[in-house]
């Protein structure tokens, strides 16, 4: 290899760690490779069974056209690809039969016109069936890759690897700190494997609470119980699966404890859907499914009385007999309880009956319960 100063490599080390913080700068990374290593061309590749895609010096559609994509699928490189031991670097094609390779279609059609003579490649992540992978080119005319190369890859591949440790955090991070910091109900970003990358301030409550059904186990969200949790895990393992590799599951909703005789337990709804995917390297990394948790609640929550009287526009003796009913009382019970009499309370019925658009007592509970506050917190 041409000599290296310690200035362009630690050039191309600041260009990695902008990148992790700002994912749309993996381009100038790749290419500050590429010219760190005097190659043609490189890239960061996103492999699995159904998928390619890349982050690259170079801009090929036709390289990751659908046809490209069957070719690098159907030649044995991609599994070699796959079996490199994540921060390993090594030549490519990773010890297959070289005069093999170069008579087969990959080469000839693909590779070989864009002057991709010699390489060298580092597995940066795995997740799920997915792999992620350095390519460094030259051309025929610029020689192989030695092993001043190897050992000088080597030594950037650390940085690589946290830049995209750096950069799925900030993206779990950033979505969940957007999106969900402030809402009043228990909120969990997992991996498929029901790891929390994130919770909010109301999932650490829920979690503090002596009559919790829900714990963490080794970093993990699981339930009190082998039965609860096993059923989480199904839906979460759904939610973060691709269907013909394009469409997400859907999740699902699941009550804990299942087992009704545990009065001990507060009862949670636990409401699991697919959520973003982690990036890193500018290419999703991991998809993540998102938990949100609400209580079964036994009680009125405080200020729902207040809560109805501004979504329906009622007065305040409206939104007090609203309230009532909706706790369980009888119109007669509310009646006694506001110390007015059953006629006005039915005359107050029918005008709330008028403004929520219901027609009699058990719909306009059914409604009003169906707006209940969501809560999460601790009490």
């Amino acid at each position: 290899m041409a000599d290296v100063t310690t200035e362009a490599v630690s050039a191309v080390v600041g260009q990695i760690y902008e990148a992790a913080y700002d994912q749309e700068r993996w381009p100038d990374a790749v290419t500050g490779l590429r010219d760190l290593f005097g190659g043609s061309r490189s890239c960061i590749v996103r492999l699995s069974a159904e998928t390619f895609d890349a982050v690259a010096s170079d801009l090929d559609p036709e390289f990751t056209s659908q046809r490209g994509i069957e070719a690098l699928l159907r030649d044995p490189l991609a599994a070699a690809a796959a079996a490199i031991p994540v921060g390993a670097v090594t030549h490519w094609p990773m010890g297959l039969d070289v005069a093999a390779f170069r008579r087969r279609e990959l080469w000839q059609d693909w590779l070989r016109p864009r002057d991709m003579y010699h390489g060298l490649a580092c597995k940066l992540l795995s997740s799920s069936s997915a792999n992620w992978l350095l390519s460094i080119d030259r051309g025929s005319r610029q020689g192989a890759f030695d092993n001043a190369d190897i050992d000088l890859l080597q030594k950037i591949v650390p940085h690589m690897l946290r830049a995209g440790q750096i950069g799925r955090q900030l993206e779990n991070t950033s979505a969940l700190a957007s999106a969900f910091s402030h809402l009043p109900f228990g909120v969990f970003l997992v991996n498929g494997h029901q790891h929390i990358a994130q919770m909010n301030e109301a999932a650490e409550a829920m979690l503090a609470r002596s009559d919790t059904p829900m714990k963490l186990n080794g970093g993990a969200i699981v339930a009190s119980n082998p039965k609860d949790t096993q059923a989480l895990q199904r839906l979460v393992e759904d939610a973060c699966c691709l269907r013909d590799g394009t469409m997400p599951g859907t999740g699902g909703t699941l009550m804990v404890p299942s087992d009704h005789k545990r009065s001990d337990l507060t009862r949670l709804v636990l409401s699991v859907a697919p959520f973003v995917d982690a990036r890193a390297y500018g290419l999703a990394s991991e998809r993540c499914a998102v938990i949100m948790v609400t209580e079964v609640a036994r009680r009125i929550p405080d200020g729902f009385e207040q809560h109805v009287r501004s979504l329906f526009d009622l007065t305040s003796a409206e939104a007090r007999l609203a309230a009532g009913l909706a706790s369980g009382r009888t119109l007669k019970e509310a009646a006694a309880s506001s110390s007015i009499t059953v006629k006005t309370c039915r005359t107050y019925l029918e005008r709330i009956f008028s403004k929520t658009s219901t027609r009699q007592q058990s719909e306009l509970v059914a409604l009003l319960k169906s707006t209940e506050p969501l809560s999460g917190r601790g009490r």
